[in-house]
């Protein structure tokens, strides 16, 4: 299938399209958060919702309507192709945040193109804040250009976490905070790493990782990152692929300050 041209952020264009789908899987979201909704349990730490269903089978019928390729969600799943183009979207994620605090939620739209992140929308419908970046273009928050912090101090750092579901990464990353916590200002943990993502582009955190990189909760983040000016690395220091365990995101500098906290405990 013939890759699809994408246009600048300056002009009307494609991207618009996809911020206003964006939009409409958070009314989805907005309109469950409001009345409630029941979780159920897909696995033994990992909890769907109507919310989450209903917004990624928005998200593919929109999606694909304006640009037919692969597709890959959170709830739906499939194979990730590494030629052509091809959806990958989270439909809410912070999911075990519908019921409780804090009120932080997100969808979250990406890209890929060969098996890189082009394209990104973020969007947190809970506070109205519109995230959105390509590839050679700049990252936007409501329209306004925005860059990675420009922190030059560690002790200054604010740092960002998610925990992965995976028991196996808990104690590991336990030992990563701990190294972490020796230099950093102070550490917040959102509970959406879409989110988290998007901050680190908007500047408003200093860096993130997290143990686990579940591609729905990557592709459209790390395209943000790096379209602001930030870097995208495993816990080897290695720029980021599909196929990289754990996931640094910052300035160049930020990383490279922190990178000891994560490579002395990197398993290959």
């Amino acid at each position: 299938m013939e890759n699809l041209q994408i246009k600048p952020l300056e002009e009307v264009s494609f991207i618009e399209e996809i911020e206003k789908i964006a939009r409409n899987a958070g009314d989805i979201i907005t309109a469950y958060y409001t009345q409630g909704v029941a979780p159920e349990f897909k696995s033994a730490r990992q909890v769907v919702t109507d919310a989450d269903k209903e917004s990624e089978q928005l998200l593919k019928e929109q999606l694909l309507k304006i640009r037919p390729c692969g597709f890959y969600g959170e709830e739906e799943g499939g194979d990730i192709a590494e030629q052509g183009d091809q959806w990958v979207v989270d439909p809410l994620d912070g999911t075990e945040n519908m019921n409780g605090y804090p009120p932080l939620l997100a969808v979250s739209i990406g890209l890929l193109r060969n098996g890189k992140p082009v394209l990104g929308v973020i969007y947190d419908p809970i506070h109205s804040t519109l995230y959105s970046a390509q590839e050679g273009g700049q990252t936007r928050v409501n329209g306004e250009v925005t860059q990675v912090s420009s922190q030059a101090n560690p002790a200054k750092a604010v740092i960002g976490l998610d925990f992965s579901s995976e028991m196996a990464t808990r104690l590991e990353t336990l030992e990563q905070l701990s190294r972490v916590l020796e230099r950093a200002r102070a550490v917040k943990v959102f509970g959406v790493p879409a989110l988290s993502l998007a901050a680190v582009a908007a500047g408003r955190l200093d860096l993130f990782f997290r143990p686990s990189t579940k591609l729905t909760d990557m592709v459209a983040g790390v395209c943000m990152v790096r379209a602001s000016g930030g870097k995208v690395v495993d816990y080897g220091g290695k720029d980021w692929t599909i196929h990289s365990k754990g996931v640094i995101a910052g300035s160049a500098g930020m990383i490279d300050t922190y990178l000891s906290c994560f490579k002395l405990l990197y398993r290959s």
